[in-house]
């Protein structure tokens, strides 16, 4: 595989994108994968045991030892997902790099199923303007797939703008979708039947835009927190509730999300002077941190309590939310 890459680097675009894959615990590295976008797969998968095999992607620490290698080889890892900036999609073995399934003319965002079985990712535009009138409502479809089969499964159809954000529910019968449309859709894609829609009406009591900026479904797939622009909006589909409130009116300095934690408890945003976790239901803010670099990206663990965030300078962090370290 390092020679693999080697060929790969010298290859390359200048302005092409790479993704760094390590572990969080251990801080072990493995191989940069070419894309701009990569998912891993909620589940992990045993490779069969390969005595003498190297570590998945080729990692940077090297191991001397045969009994060693094997069982790093024997180690259970997620699949992963990558998208190319050819709005090509690949699904991956992490531990052998195999690939399992490659897609074309789809783009960000994707979404795996709970089960892993299913990924779902957002279907090329056709560039054509006459086929953009004569196809408007199926423009912005978002299409899942089988993983082993390469099957399609379904789609989500109605959306008339991008889709920016979309989940899978805990049982995994239904997809929500964030769109620039101004609306969430849940939909059952096996039947591409919108179950339940809630439209965002411009600003909708919040100073900013009507821009998607962040989704999370809750454990139970009964609570849908997505974030628009300034505003939190809390729905529950099956009761008809809707709960609403400005960012502006809830907390004491200006905040941009980046992400809903799974269980849909905290939202991280970054601030002019770091980054902070406030509680999805009131607004409040829980904990913060102040200074360093900005920070450009943040995303929870699935349970909620452990924040990983990026900063522009390079750096990712740790941060435990209940005990506010890192």
């Amino acid at each position: 595989m390092v020679g693999e890459h080697d060929d790969i680097d010298r290859h390359r675009s200048p302005d092409q994108s790479w993704i760094d894959t390590f572990d969080l615990v251990s801080q072990r590295g493995y191989t940069k994968i070419v894309g701009p976008v990569a998912s891993f797969s909620p589940t992990l998968h045993s490779p069969p045991l390969r005595v003498g095999k190297s570590a998945p992607f080729s990692s940077s620490s090297t191991t001397t030892s045969s009994s060693s290698s094997s069982s790093s080889s024997a180690e259970a890892f997620p699949r992963i997902a990558t998208l190319s900036s050819t709005h090509s999609l690949t699904v991956r073995d992490f531990s052998s790099a195999k690939a399992i399934l490659e897609l074309s003319q789809v783009s960000a965002p994707i979404a795996w199923s709970p089960d892993g079985r299913t990924i779902a990712a957002a279907e090329q535009q056709p560039s054509s303007r006459s086929q953009h009138h004569h196809h408007h409502q199926n423009h912005y479809r978002v299409g899942t797939w089988d993983v082993r089969t390469g099957c399609r499964t379904g789609r989500v159809p109605g959306h008339i703008d991008a889709v920016t954000h979309m989940a899978f529910t805990p049982d995994g019968t239904a997809l929500v979708t964030l769109s620039r449309d101004g609306t969430v859709r849940v939909t059952d894609p096996v039947a591409s039947r919108t179950l339940y829609k809630l439209e965002i009406g411009d600003n909708n009591g919040s100073s900013g835009p009507r821009i998607p900026r962040a989704l999370g479904v809750s454990p139970d797939g009964a609570t849908v927190v997505s974030v628009w622009g300034t505003a939190v909006h809390v729905w529950m589909p099956r009761h008809g509730q809707l709960t609403s409130y400005a960012l502006g009116a809830t907390r004491h300095c200006e905040g941009w999300p980046l992400c809903v934690s799974p269980d849909c408890r905290y939202i991280a945003s970054w601030t002019e002077d770091g980054f902070d976790v406030m509680d999805a239901a009131s607004g409040s803010v829980v904990c913060a941190s102040v200074g360093g670099p900005l920070v450009t990206a943040a995303e929870f663990s699935g349970d909620g309590r452990i924040l990983v965030v990026g900063r522009i300078s390079g750096d990712v962090e740790v941060w435990d939310v209940v005990d506010e370290r890192v």
